[in-house]
Order: C-alpha cells, then structure tokens, then sequence
C-alpha cells in the first residue's frame, strides 16, 4: 500500500513524521509509531469548493486536515449551529472507524487542502499488529468525541470541536 509520506525518508525526524505530529489524533504517538501509521495513511488533496464527503454517504474512515481548511455543514440543526471549520492538525469523520451508518454531514474544502484519510480496514489492522498505538489513538478519539458532544449539548455556536 502506498503511504501518503513514503517518500525518501531521513533516519531521523523527517518532514513528513513532523506534519504528522501536528495532528491532534497521533500527539501521544512517538516517531516509529507514526511511521508504523504513515503506512497506512491516504493523501488527497482538495481544491477550493471540492466535496471530501456528503451528508448521506456511507462512512468508511476518518479524515485529518494536514494544510489547507475545510467545513462541515449539515441538515441536522445541532451540527448547522456549529457550522465548524477544520484547519491544520484537525480531523473529522471519526465515526464512520467504528460503523457504515451514513454520514451526518458535508465536508467541503474551504481553500485547497491537504487531507491524509485513515480507513476503518487500516485501523482494525493496525489494531491488531500493534494494540499500543491503536490504544494511544482509541484514547485520543474518546477524548475528542467527548468534546464534541459537550458542545453539541451545550448549544453553543461556532465553536471549534476538537
């Protein structure tokens, strides 16, 4: 499978293990973990006005924002209140790792936007080859998926939601 940051990699600290640990899903993951997880990482990069996904569409992983912004908009009043944007390091989409349930919203690129998917199949593996990094993100996921739903519960509006 190729990697979204397989290209000539230093032994040390590369670049790309860097843009990596900018993003808030993998921040307790040390350089090797991420480079076991990189393995496993989708690169797309979206231009401005591009759908990443629909509101309806079937969920098969979790997306995180490398550069660029995106926004989230939905039918679903508690989600039109928030009308949050992801930026630099955020990731969204992370209910569909654990179901196929539909998705509840659209994610569109603001500006264009660099964006690394991690795939439902690809988790579960990793899962199962290394239980110490897939725990270290299980944990990072709770924790985010509990401030989200605080803010939805909260009521207030535009607040980022990781």
């Amino acid at each position: 499978m190729k990697s979204a940051f397989n290209f000539l990699r230093p032994a040390g600290d590369g670049p790309r293990i860097q843009e990596l640990k900018k993003i808030g899903l993998f921040k307790q993951l040390s350089t090797r973990e991420l480079r076991e997880v990189d393995e496993l990482l989708h690169e797309r990069v979206y231009q401005k006005d591009e759908i990443i996904f629909d509101e309806g569409d079937i969920g098969l992983g979790l997306f995180m924002v490398v550069t660029g912004r995106v926004k989230l908009s939905s039918s679903h009043a508690p989600l039109q209140q928030l009308a949050p944007e992801f930026g630099s390091g955020d990731f969204f989409g992370e209910m569909a790792l654990f179901d196929d349930a539909p998705r509840s919203a659209r994610v569109t690129a603001v500006e264009t936007a660099q964006v690394v998917a991690l795939f439902r199949r690809e988790f579960f593996s990793l899962m199962e080859r290394n239980r110490s990094i897939g725990t270290k993100i299980l944990l990072e996921l709770a924790r985010t998926v509990c401030r989200r739903s605080r803010l939805l519960l909260s009521g207030q509006k535009h607040l980022p939601l990781v």
